[in-house]
């Protein structure tokens, strides 16, 4: 969400995209001590994801060690989000090296977006109800395929004769799965 709003933003300044932007980051995890700016937490997520930010809000500097950086307002910050933050500022320090504009925003934006929609619900109109809402079929297909995917992988990682076994096991139940539909057809 972080990204597709900081990729959206009207300008750097506005104060409703400022708002937007540092509640989701807060949101994300990012602590933000007491006293700070308003504009503390939405400087943190410009400085971290969005390199092509030429100055951050409430008049926080860009480099890391600043005395007047965003990175001292920060309490504490999500150690989900470390190695994501290392690698941008990283890539944007190649690349303000090589005057190439990068933003962590910006590639990661699309992507973003593409997650954030729940997949097919538009365009299918059995994963709704009569009052709009998500049907539980829908939702039950969706943690089926899900579940395949996930038995998949784990199967791929198995020693390969206990996963000759596991197919033998599933092809064993595609047959009978097979058998069972055969029948009821030829019963109509």
């Amino acid at each position: 969400k972080v990204m597709d709003a900081l990729d959206s933003r009207a300008s750097d300044t506005n104060p409703a995209d400022l708002k937007r932007i540092g509640d989701l980051a807060l949101e994300l995890g990012v602590e933000i001590r007491e006293g700070a700016k308003d504009e503390a937490a939405a400087a943190v997520a410009m400085w971290l994801f969005d390199g092509s930010v030429e100055e951050l809000p409430g008049g926080y500097d860009k480099g890391e060690l600043d005395p007047n950086s965003p990175v001292k307002e920060l309490k504490s910050f999500p150690q989900d989000l470390v190695l994501v933050g290392r690698s941008s500022i990283l890539i944007k320090g190649l690349s303000s090296r090589l005057g190439i504009p990068w933003s962590l925003a910006k590639e990661w934006a699309p992507t973003a977006r593409d997650v954030l929609r729940p997949p097919l619900l538009g365009d299918d109109p059995t994963a709704r109800g009569e009052e709009g809402r998500v049907r539980f079929r829908y939702v039950l297909s969706t943690l089926k395929e899900w579940g395949k995917g996930r038995a998949s992988r784990a199967v791929k990682v198995l020693p390969p004769p206990l996963r000759t076994r596991v197919a033998a096991l599933a092809v064993a139940v595609q047959e009978r799965k097979e058998r069972r539909r055969k029948k009821s057809q030829d019963r109509n």
